[in-house]
Parts: structure tokens; C-alpha cells; sequence
């Protein structure tokens, strides 16, 4: 079974999750790994505190976005924040069928990773041709926003580790 936040010893993962994002966020603003935040909560929170984990990701991105940040009020600016939650959304839900049909917990890591990143990835450069921004899509663009996530995946599953390490959860959560 994946952990939730019902319980305080489960609640250090959503809590390192979300300081985690408000740093990122202001930090990386644009290139915020939403695909690697996508895989984790797939990897390691039931399916509804995923998506509440997901949302929340994305809702104080841009609220650190469009009020530290300073992004533009547009039509563009809030159609691709839109955007990026519904390709984020499909990222976790693809990671999550990813995970759930591989035993190995190296390669269901790593599928989870490469489906949502695939995913978010198509998804927004599919927005992008009609909401602008399509010129963010380049190979060296998103070779290097593939690597972002990477880096921060394999990052948040160290400490993931450690956690589990300390709280005697699951690292990776079973199939369910």
C-alpha cells in the first residue's frame, strides 16, 4: 500500500515535498521539474494524495510565480499555468500505470521518470503550438529540462531513502 498524510510519521515526505517546491520554485521558476514531482507522487502516495500532491505543486509554483516572481497577468502566461497542471496531472497518472505493472524497483523508477516526462513534455509542446512557446521545445531545451528532472528525482529519492530509513516506510510503494 503507498503511504498517505493520514498519519505524522507519513506526513515528513509531503512536508520535505512541499518545502522542496517552494524552493525549487523559486529557484528555477520556468524549469520547475513537475515530471520528477509527478513520478514521485506515483511512486510513493496513494493515487488521491498524489493528486492533491501534484495540485499543490503546481499551485505554489505559481503562486511564487505570479506573485514573488512577478509573471505577467496574460492570456499566455495563465494558459500555459493551466496548461502545466493538466500535462502534470497526466504525467502522475501515467507514471502511475508505469509503476503498477513493473516489480523492479530500479526500472519502475525509471519508467515512471521517462512516462511522465514523455507526457508532460508532449503535452506542453502540444499546447505550445497553439498557446505560444513552441520555440522552448528545441532538443537542447528539453535535453536539459530532462536532466533538471533527473537531477532532481534522483536528489528527492536520496532523501527519500533516508526517510525511509528513519521512519521504517517503504521506499518505493507496492503495486497497488
Amino acid at each position: 500500500m503507498t503511504s498517505s498524510f493520514t498519519t505524522p510519521r507519513n506526513a515528513a515526505w509531503p512536508a520535505i515535498l512541499a518545502a522542496a517546491t517552494v524552493l525549487g520554485s523559486l529557484a528555477l521558476a520556468c524549469v520547475f521539474p513537475f515530471a520528477a514531482f509527478a513520478a514521485l507522487a506515483a511512486l510513493t502516495l496513494d493515487k488521491r494524495s498524489g493528486i492533491t500532491l501534484v495540485a499543490t505543486v503546481w499551485a505554489v509554483n505559481q503562486a511564487v510565480g505570479f506573485f514573488l516572481l512577478t509573471f505577467p497577468w496574460d492570456a499566455q502566461a495563465v494558459g500555459h499555468g493551466i496548461a502545466i497542471l493538466g500535462a502534470t496531472l497526466a504525467g502522475f497518472g501515467i507514471a502511475r500505470m508505469m509503476s503498477d505493472r513493473i516489480a523492479n524497483p530500479v526500472l519502475r523508477c525509471s519508467a515512471a521518470l521517462i512516462a511522465a516526462f514523455a507526457v508532460y513534455q508532449a503535452l506542453l509542446a502540444a499546447y505550445a503550438q497553439v498557446g505560444g512557446g513552441a520555440e522552448n521545445f528545441t532538443p537542447a531545451i528539453v535535453f536539459d529540462v530532462a536532466r533538471n528532472d533527473v537531477l532532481w528525482f534522483a536528489g528527492l529519492m536520496g532523501i527519500r531513502f533516508l526517510l525511509t530509513r528513519i521512519t521504517g516506510e517503504r521506499l518505493i510503494a507496492a503495486a497497488a
